[in-house]
């Protein structure tokens, strides 16, 4: 099964190759990254065989093709893991080795070994990639650092808009009228993010950390660039109970593209339990996570429930260690309604992999994700290097 994605004179359209969408009407919108009308923009149908039509693209060109900055910060939003992602995208109150700071800076401090995590996703049959990178870095006297790299991309996007043999000029393909494949223009769209997470080592009670991030977003020849901040706190609550939450954006985040035109970013709030215990008929360790996220400008999510101005979106996860060695991961989430992992923990090094389900409609396929994670004092250890 294989997608199309394609700028056409109507405006940008995702397809799965065999389905043939319906629209009822054209919609025009403002490009932030241009600062002016582009083109003509569908909108499915309720019969439309492709009801996750929108939402994707939303999700693909956040920034230049809506004037709106609901997906800006995404990004950032669900980076994940391999653990995390199997886990329904939990991880606000957990450890995730080199990754911490990306769920949770205030875990940061915590003892943990030092790593190099590596990952890689792919979503909707392999249209979109991202790549995440994060290391644990040397102390700053009572600090503890971890750095952070996530990448999202859709290469070889087709442009049609100036394509079209438009013998009526009427801006629409009509009988008689072709598209000239040799007008037809090729872009990408990337989206590149730099993390830095600190927070002290020594803390009691309530533990925080802070995060400083850079986000970089490439939309064919325009390039929109943002600084923001986030606050994570976490603190153990004893009888095997965790309570932690992010804060993203705390600053509000402003984005500025080359075209002058600016973005925003809401804060959004993410608190969520974790809880370990022992199964006792197999003695073996089991944890359960759940989370609640929400806008603080009240801005709708793919919501679980409404309460009064917010929408928030629920997120469960159950990690069942089979042995010392062998994980088993569960989860659901409003965005994924399941998902499955396993992991494998072979010190020096631990293998992870999640697989997420579309949503109910079972549109596009499933999202795969992959995580390597090193343990560098062990793996020097292991190959004898001092």
């Amino acid at each position: 099964m294989s997608y199309e994605l394609r700028v056409t004179s109507y405006g940008l359209q995702v397809s799965r190759r065999g389905l043939l969408p319906s629209f009822r009407r054209l919609r025009r919108l403002r490009s932030p990254a241009t600062g002016s009308v582009r083109g003509r923009f569908l909108l499915p149908t309720a019969n439309c065989q492709l009801p996750l039509l929108l939402p994707l693209l939303l999700l693909l060109l956040p920034q230049g093709l809506t004037a709106q900055a609901k997906y800006a910060g995404e990004l950032f939003e669900f980076p994940g893991d391999a653990r995390s992602m199997a886990m329904g995208g939990t991880g606000v109150a957990a450890l995730h080795a080199a990754a911490t700071g990306f769920f949770n800076p205030a875990l940061v401090g915590r003892p943990m070994r030092t790593s190099l995590v590596l990952a890689h996703r792919e979503q909707f049959g392999g249209v979109v990639n991202a790549d995440l990178a994060a290391a644990t870095l040397g102390a700053s006297g009572r600090l503890a650092m971890q750095l952070g790299v996530v990448r999202r991309g859709v290469d070889g996007i087709p442009d049609t808009r100036g394509a079209l043999d438009d013998l009526d000029g009427d801006g629409q393909l009509g009988d008689g009228e072709r598209l000239i494949p040799e007008r037809v223009r090729y872009f990408n769209q990337r989206e590149w993010g730099l993390l830095l997470s600190l927070a002290p080592r020594e803390q009691e009670g309530w533990r925080w950390g802070l995060n400083a991030k850079l986000l970089g977003h490439w939309l064919a020849e325009e390039l929109g660039l943002g600084l923001g901040f986030d606050l994570g706190l976490w603190r153990e609550l004893g009888w095997g109970l965790s309570a932690g939450a992010l804060l993203q954006d705390i600053t509000t985040t402003q984005i500025r593209w080359s075209t002058g035109h600016w973005e925003t970013i809401a804060p959004r709030l993410t608190a969520g339990l974790r809880f370990e215990w022992r199964l006792p008929v197999v003695d073996r360790p089991v944890a359960l996570e759940a989370e609640l996220t929400s806008r603080l400008d009240g801005e709708r999510l793919e919501r679980s429930f409404q309460l009064g101005q917010f929408s928030f979106l629920t997120r469960l996860g159950m990690e069942l260690a089979l042995n010392d060695n062998l994980f088993l991961r569960a989860g659901g989430s409003r965005l994924y309604p399941f998902s499955l992992g396993l992991g494998l923990d072979l010190a020096p090094f631990r293998v992870d992999y999640a697989y997420l389900g579309d949503t109910a409609a079972q549109v596009f396929e499933p999202t795969h994700q992959i995580t390597l994670v090193l343990y560098l004092e062990q793996l020097r250890a292991f190959l004898g290097v001092d």
